[in-house]
């Protein structure tokens, strides 16, 4: 992949989720990763950076989807990824009327869902 297609990701994760990855991993699939625990940390990072992607596992809270709509308010066109476990795949349908895409998978196919957001157009909307 050229470094000029790698995308900025903002990864707000849970030191408690299902879903791990190793620093390789990320560095080499987008061009910056900045990778945060606490939603006013992302608030703030998404208020000074320029991110094509904004990945988190909603399957924690649901004060998630106050953040979703926190972040739709301060930038209307941001893509937005969630990770949903597979046993929580009841949430997806509510979740794409917002307007995020919702990743459901297992916690072993954390790496290939990454790769795939990694390819993430949006201006069609899709991934290669």
């Amino acid at each position: 992949m050229d470094t000029n297609q790698k995308k900025n990701l903002l990864f707000v994760e849970d030191p408690k989720s299902s879903f791990k990855t190793n620093t390789t991993l990320l560095e080499e699939l987008y061009n910056k990763v900045d990778k945060v625990s606490y939603y006013d940390e992302a608030l703030h990072l998404l208020d000074t950076n320029t991110y094509d992607i904004v990945l988190y596992d909603i399957s924690m809270h649901p004060e998630k989807i106050r953040f979703i709509k926190q972040i739709q308010e301060k930038k209307s066109m941001q893509p937005i990824f969630t990770l949903l476990l597979d046993t929580a795949e009841d949430l997806a349908f509510g979740l794409s009327q917002l307007g995020v895409n919702v990743v459901v998978i297992h916690p072993s196919q954390f790496d290939e869902a990454l790769e795939n957001i990694a390819t993430f157009n949006p201006q069609t909307g899709d991934t290669n």
